[in-house]
């Protein structure tokens, strides 16, 4: 799986991730967000912004772009579907035990995202520290 973005929408997405998780407090502390309904589009937005952000730090191609980085990608995806699951049923069965059934629907795709992203942040951590190791030996 190769990236798809320029190297640069790594950044951009950070950036993004970081205004997503402000922004909102902000306006809420300047009374911008004061109904419902502003609130509800408030947090449309930034689910939407994460979302996007996420994609563009996990789509994006690196500077030393090759075979291995594609396949830490996949493998990344892979991690972290088998740690969405395990959290996807945990909270089916802890909002079972509460009586909660909306809990389960809230923001697991987000989760799954990020998880995504931060499997792909470590494997792509580990093969540089990897290469430095073996350069030396």
């Amino acid at each position: 799986m190769k990236g798809l973005f320029p190297v640069f929408f790594r950044v951009l997405g950070y950036v993004l991730l970081i205004l997503s998780v402000f922004v909102p407090m902000i306006m809420y502390m300047f009374g911008m967000v004061q109904t419902d309904a502003s609130l509800i589009y408030v947090k449309l937005a930034a689910k939407s912004v994460i979302w996007i952000s996420l994609f563009f730090i996990f789509l994006a191609k690196t500077n030393d772009e090759d075979s291995v980085t594609s396949s830490l990608r996949a493998q990344a995806m892979r991690f972290a579907l088998f740690v969405w699951g395990i959290y996807y049923l945990a909270i089916l069965i802890f909002s079972a035990i509460e009586l909660d059934y909306q809990r389960a629907d809230n923001s697991v795709g987000i989760y799954y995202m990020v998880m995504n992203v931060i499997c792909f942040e470590f494997l792509q951590q580990k093969r540089k520290i990897e290469n430095r190791f073996n350069r030396k030996n």
